[in-house]
């Protein structure tokens, strides 16, 4: 439910990511709570397994871009998703968290306008942001998203008692028909850690007519400096849930959501992250 406190709350956010005014509009998307990779077809998936532990320099994703740095750590409450070859979790990309790489920046080989990740033990200090030549087109933390998740996303998914007071989620990003971005950053703004895997692209815009629904659970929507939280039935009847009407241009190729949708964005957990780090410091526990 959007409340008065929702709003205010996002006011607290909104004045801390100062998003800006010029930002075009994404809507992201969430998997199910134990989904670990995106259920859209026709994508590049990155997953960091080739790559040694520690500090990687230039590295690249083929055919999609490449990577400035890397840290990569191996498998523990954090980070680190599971698949058949590695069940107990693979390798992951950190930023911050006591390494050598506060911030990470992949430059793709050609503009996109869809990317996913899954993104675990999220708290305040994570940072997402995406440009197109050289200008911010929008920004994410993980209390813009992840906080306004159930708590059946809390606790790494392979044990939900690993880290249970941090959300662990795949996400999705789509841009609207005039959106799209050619590098993303991923950094930490504090001693915590950004823990991510299984980077997820593709240059072709989501098409209703060739990929049916939009994968995933609706979140947030971006408009400006506005953030807005969405969900299936905001979207029923209009063209993120509908292939566009005929005649339509769109550059790349999604649709653009109404102007009707930009109401409050509410923050139901700001607190939450507070709170978690607090009990990790109480314990003795690295704060990631």
């Amino acid at each position: 439910m959007k409340t008065k406190l929702a709003a205010a709350l996002a006011a607290a956010l909104l004045s801390s990511v100062a998003l800006p005014a010029h930002a075009a509009t994404l809507v992201t998307f969430m998997e199910n709570p134990d989904a670990l990779n995106s259920s859209l077809s026709g994508t590049q998936v990155f997953d960091f397994n080739d790559l040694s532990l520690g500090l990687n320099a230039d590295v690249r994703w083929d055919g999609v871009g490449s990577f400035d740095r890397l840290y990569i750590k191996s498998s523990d409450q954090y980070g680190g998703a599971t698949d058949a070859s590695n069940p107990n979790g693979s390798l992951y990309s950190v930023q911050g968290a006591g390494t050598s790489v506060s911030t990470s920046t992949l430059t793709l080989d050609s503009p996109s306008s869809y990317f996913g990740l899954w993104w675990s033990a999220g708290d305040p200090s994570n940072l997402l942001s995406f440009y197109y030549q050289n200008e911010l087109i929008a920004q994410y933390t993980t209390s813009s998203l992840l906080s306004v998740l159930p708590d059946s996303y809390d606790g790494n998914p392979k044990n939900r008692l690993l880290n249970p007071n941090e959300p662990y989620a795949f996400i999705n990003f789509f841009g609207d028909e005039t959106t799209v971005w050619d590098e993303i950053q991923f950094s930490n703004v504090s001693r915590s850690g950004f823990e991510s895997d299984n980077y997820t692209t593709r240059v072709e815009a989501w098409d209703p007519l060739v990929d049916g629904e939009l994968p995933g659970v609706p979140v947030a929507l971006l408009d400006g400096s506005t953030q807005t939280v969405v969900d299936q039935e905001d979207l029923d009847g209009t063209s993120w849930a509908e292939a566009p009407p005929p005649g339509l241009d769109s550059v790349p190729g999604a649709p653009a959501p109404p102007v009707t949708l930009l109401v409050l964005f509410g923050v139901a957990a700001l607190a939450r992250g507070v709170a978690s780090r607090r009990s990790r410091m109480a314990v003795g526990e690295p704060v990631c």
